[in-house]
């Protein structure tokens, strides 16, 4: 693979059957397609896609047709748990090695140019997320043996707060564990989250945490209640281009 890395981010989709509609409300059918679209039609292609969790909406009979709109991308997809992924299921569309020993999705994708380690910190049935102890210590063993190559760290669960009254309570439980993991290691230059469904980022210990947006809907950051939330309906896709030694981001949106 070459020195440069260009990867592709697609977050949240919370994708429902073509005759069903998110919330009553929202063509997530609809959007998964026009993400495959704008995608296609880039004139740089990622080398990559990271499906950073809550593939579909609960239902695991989606799968199937979610997998098969997937398809229509013209790059490797590497898919990850969500809280609302169903682990079992999931695994059933997914290559073999993406699944550790203990039965999550936690792997490294390694290039010529930096590593992507992929995390698992969905509990099942739980809106909030972990990385339990069986994947820290695969965490702990990934970084050990890997300190020359610059790293990205995707997770669905932010490990901190991001100042949202409606995701702060249901991010990664043992988050301040995992920061204090990562910070012994500086080859680890940033953390990409998906869950929130808005724009965030931040420096703790010089890595960069940021999040990806949803491909769906929009959630405001500075929302008080749940309720008469006023959605933002566009959808982004995430792009992480590694050049020249530099990581730089760009939210795009989906037409």
């Amino acid at each position: 693979m070459k020195n440069n890395l260009l990867v592709g981010q697609i977050s949240d989709t919370h994708f429902v059957s073509n005759n069903k509609k998110l919330f009553d409300q929202h063509d997530t059918y609809q959007r998964l397609l026009d993400t495959v679209r704008t995608c296609n039609q880039l004139k740089n292609k990622p080398d990559f896609y990271i499906l950073s969790g809550d593939l579909i909406h609960d239902d695991e009979s989606y799968y199937k047709e979610f997998f098969e709109i997937c398809k229509n991308l013209e790059r490797p997809i590497y898919p990850m748990m969500g809280n609302h992924d169903k682990r079992d299921f999931l695994k059933k569309y997914i290559q073999p090695e993406l699944v550790d020993e203990h039965g999550y999705l936690n792997y490294t994708i390694k290039s010529n140019s930096l590593d992507v380690i992929c995390l698992d910190t969905a509990i099942e049935d739980k809106i909030e997320g972990t990385l339990n102890h069986t994947s820290m210590q695969w965490l702990e063993k990934e970084l050990k043996n890997n300190i020359e190559k610059p790293i990205i760290i995707f997770m669905h669960h932010p490990p901190i707060e991001i100042g949202s009254i409606l995701f702060d309570h249901i991010k990664c439980n043992n988050g301040e564990d995992f920061i204090n993991l990562i910070s012994q290691y500086k080859n680890v230059s940033d953390v990409i989250f998906g869950h929130v469904h808005c724009v965030f980022k931040t420096v703790i210990n010089e890595i960069e945490f940021s999040s990806c947006p949803s491909a769906s809907i929009q959630y405001p950051i500075d929302a008080k209640s749940e309720k008469n939330l006023n959605l933002d309906n566009q959808g982004y896709i995430k792009l992480i281009h590694f050049i020249e030694g530099k990581i730089i981001k760009k939210d795009l949106e989906i037409k």
